[in-house]
């Protein structure tokens, strides 16, 4: 990723994972979509009297009127109004509209019924995507958000191998999601838990937001080599026996004067590739290549070459809670997390509610994952 996008798409060290979909076209174009709207919501209205039709009617325009804007830039989408499952779904998600009044569940609706066409040949995502339509008029605003921001803590995580470029993305990032003052108090929590979108963990509690993303993000707690020792010189000639370029060592942007790799060793470098540039032709070309067993031992050496100096090591940890303290987002968000009184896992619902909520405050995000 690159820039303030680095949460949305992967970099040289990060994994994208892209779902394709193909939707058979059954001659549905926008008229006859917006007609079958219609047809629906006469099932739809079938439980309300006369007297709410007016204000019913309205609100399902607001939804038909956001999904349509969602469908129609996507290749074959409009198609799926031909398909049961889906005008079921909308069904459903009619009946959800005409009970809330909120103007953000309209677009969650529609999100969620997107959601439906792209990933719902997955059942457990369906069945997700199901019940999160027939709950969202029930679930508060503050709750709503508060599991947003966990789901996206869980979830999201820079790939920028550069601690301010990282820190910033996360500090854009959350500047989005809390949109609202998150809630204390444990009464969310269980609101969440009676809608089936958590778990209460009993007796347990998170992890403190420091120690968390210093798990997460260690390569961005690490030191690294400082130029010019006698290290330094050795991880250079470790890298030039693979024939590898210096350019694998990058500054260590809180401490200048250090070096380090872009990555760490986390699952033996799974998921990392190298680029090679090569001159063909008079034109600089570049390809990727995936690590072999050599470039793995090697890049494990000049890791063990890091400094452990302790004071070194407390200097990078102040630099880093400082660059953190920077940015209110995240020092609300510190502040906020370290407070929660119980830990909870979030269910497969959860998961597609938030995930959905943070997609709507932040259009960059990935795609509800296929394994969500």
């Amino acid at each position: 990723m690159a820039g303030d996008k680095q949460t949305q798409k992967a970099g040289d060290y990060s994994q994208q994972i892209q779902a394709n979909t193909i939707i058979v076209n059954q001659g549905i174009d926008e008229k006859r979509a917006r007609e079958i709207c219609t047809e629906m919501f006469q099932i739809a209205k079938r439980d309300f009297t006369q007297e709410a039709m007016e204000c019913a009617l309205n609100r399902v325009q607001q939804l038909e009127d956001r999904l349509m804007s969602r469908m129609l830039p996507i290749e074959g989408a409009i198609s799926s109004f031909a398909n049961p499952a889906f005008q079921v779904l909308l069904t459903n998600a009619q009946r959800t509209a005409i009970a809330t009044e909120r103007e953000t569940d309209y677009d969650m609706l529609a999100e969620l019924l997107v959601c439906h066409i792209e990933k719902g040949n997955m059942r457990k995502t369906r069945a997700g995507i199901s019940k999160a339509v027939e709950i969202i008029d029930k679930i508060d605003d503050d709750a709503l958000c508060a599991l947003t921001v966990v789901h996206s803590v869980n979830s999201f995580l820079p790939a920028s191998p550069l601690c301010k470029i990282g820190i910033k993305v996360l500090a854009d990032l959350f500047g989005k999601l809390e949109y609202m003052v998150l809630p204390s108090g444990i009464d969310w929590i269980e609101h969440l838990e009676m809608l089936n979108t958590i778990r209460i963990i009993p007796f347990n509690r998170f992890k403190k937001i420091d120690e968390y993303y210093s798990e997460q993000l260690r390569n961005y707690v690490a030191v690294g080599i400082e130029i010019g020792s006698d290290n330094y010189k050795k991880a250079l000639e470790l890298l030039s026996s693979v024939s590898l370029s210096t350019d694998c060592l990058i500054s260590n942007d809180l401490m200048p004067n250090y070096v380090k790799l872009p990555f760490d060793d986390r699952n033996d470098f799974k998921d990392i590739s190298l680029t090679k540039s090569e001159i063909i032709n008079g034109v600089i070309q570049q390809y990727k290549f995936d690590l072999n067993d050599e470039h793995k031992r090697i890049f494990k050496e000049v890791l063990s070459l890091y400094s452990c100096d302790g004071a070194v090591i407390s200097e990078s940890k102040k630099l880093l809670k400082e660059e953190w303290n920077r940015y209110e987002s995240l020092t609300n968000l510190r502040q906020w997390w370290d407070a929660l009184t119980f830990q909870f896992s979030i269910t497969h619902i959860g998961k597609v509610l938030a995930h959905t909520n943070a997609r709507r405050c932040d259009k960059n995000l990935p795609e509800l994952p296929l394994n969500l």
